[in-house]
């Protein structure tokens, strides 16, 4: 009879069950031994002194600054570390307990929103390729503003999809907050505002829509207020600095051939995720157009809908690259991650509905290489280098008696500050 409960509890909870242990998986793949495995560089550095600041007493209203013109981000990512450094007295090991709890959060955001897009099946294959991608892996892995983007803009792209398919306008409440939380992750945020007003072309109600965005907008400001404070205080505001940004980096004219370089940008996720070839620049745009191809002929509005959204998450990014004139890096297009194993997920459902008996076969030894190569290094996790080792170093230079003088994004010389300077 326990037995028979047993069995029915898990047909009744299996994809909840699956999930759960997908994340177990991931969490493992991210964060075992992960002080053993992961050094702290310049960023964690920088954040590691900021926080430290805000626990002595300061207010710290400007964030992270831009790699790129020195613009600054807002400043949540510090006070949401705050915490988490007090907890472990200053020890920049902190910073990765946010990072685990960060992590879960984009497990459960993705699988919630693949959920209710294309249901269990698309939850769970979505879930397990984020879960042991190599390089979704490795850059949230490390503890840093970035990390959230995956489920933020999850939960973006599902605020758009309800209010555009669903009519649910109420949505728009929900996403003006996360719009403005997202200023706090990334400057990619500057493409938001154009991708949701493209997106909204199609709402049945346009009036409501306006009404609602316009009621919204305190939702959007309040994570702009720290910054106005920190430029209308500072006499070096960063108004100067976002001026000398559009002075050096800002392109006032289109050029096709530099748009078709930021193309390469604008669709890096596909080379990321899949590990397309690098030498061969063409491959990350095959699976892209061969979903462009295929949505020509797509009868179900659902997913004509859904093409023509997701399809806005690339085309903006690659048109408002091409009028900045700085260098980009993979995590630029972070934001894209999700969509990039959603487009190939449709094309895998098509190619099962075409109902050739060995297709799903291949499928599952394609997927089965394919993750054993994505995770084959990750597993065994010997290494005794990353922040371990940096700490090992500093302590070796404290019973030296050589100072490590001040660096920003050097969290040796925060740890000497915190081992050797505070304790006084």
């Amino acid at each position: 009879m326990k037995i028979k409960k047993l069995v029915e509890f898990i047909k009744k909870h299996k994809f909840i069950l699956a999930f759960l242990l997908i994340v177990l998986i991931g969490m493992y793949l991210r964060f075992y031994r992960i002080e053993s495995i992961q050094e702290f560089g310049w960023d964690q550095g920088r954040d590691a002194w900021k926080v430290r600041d805000i626990i002595k007493g300061q207010i710290v209203l400007n964030g992270p600054r831009t790699g790129i013109g020195h613009m600054h981000l807002g400043s949540l990512w510090y006070y949401l570390l705050v915490p988490f450094y007090l907890i472990t007295k200053l020890d920049p090991a902190g910073a990765i307990y946010l990072n685990i709890i960060v992590n879960l959060f984009n497990f459960v955001a993705i699988f919630y929103v693949t959920k209710k897009i294309y249901g269990g099946k698309g939850a769970l294959f979505t879930s397990f390729i984020y879960t042991t991608n190599k390089y979704l892996i490795e850059i949230n892995r490390t503890a840093w503003n970035v990390t959230p983007i995956p489920g933020v803009a999850a939960l973006i792209f599902y605020s758009i999809y309800k209010i555009v398919y669903e009519n649910k306008y109420k949505w728009i409440f929900l996403l003006s907050f996360l719009t403005g939380l997202f200023f706090h992750l990334h400057f990619s945020v500057v493409f938001l505002p154009l991708i949701i007003l493209l997106s909204l072309i199609f709402v049945k109600d346009k009036k409501k829509v306006f009404i609602y965005g316009l009621v919204s907008l305190p939702l959007l400001i309040i994570w702009f207020i720290p910054s106005v404070f920190y430029d209308i205080q500072s006499k070096n505001t960063n108004t100067n600095l976002f001026n000398s940004f559009l002075k050096d980096y800002f392109i006032n004219k289109f050029h096709f051939r530099f748009f078709l370089i930021r193309l390469h940008d604008a669709f890096i996720q596909f080379q990321t995720i899949l590990s397309l070839p690098k030498d061969i620049k063409v491959a990350k745009f095959i699976i892209p157009i061969i979903y462009w191809a295929v949505l020509l002929f797509e009868k179900n509005k659902k997913q004509k809908i859904l093409g023509y959204l997701i399809s806005l998450w690339f085309i903006v990014p690659a048109i408002g690259y091409s009028f900045y004139g700085g260098t980009t890096s993979e995590y630029y297009m972070l934001m894209n991650s999700l969509l990039v194993i959603y487009i190939v997920y449709y094309l895998q459902t098509k190619l099962i509905k075409l109902k050739f008996k060995q297709t799903i076969y291949l499928l599952i030894i394609f997927w089965s290489i394919f993750t054993y190569s994505q995770t084959k290094n990750l597993w065994i996790k010997n290494q005794n280098n990353g922040l371990i080792k940096q700490k090992e170093e500093v302590r070796k230079r404290i019973q030296e008696n050589n100072k490590i003088m001040f660096n920003e994004g050097d969290v040796k010389a925060y740890l000497w500050q915190i081992w050797v300077e505070d304790v006084k």
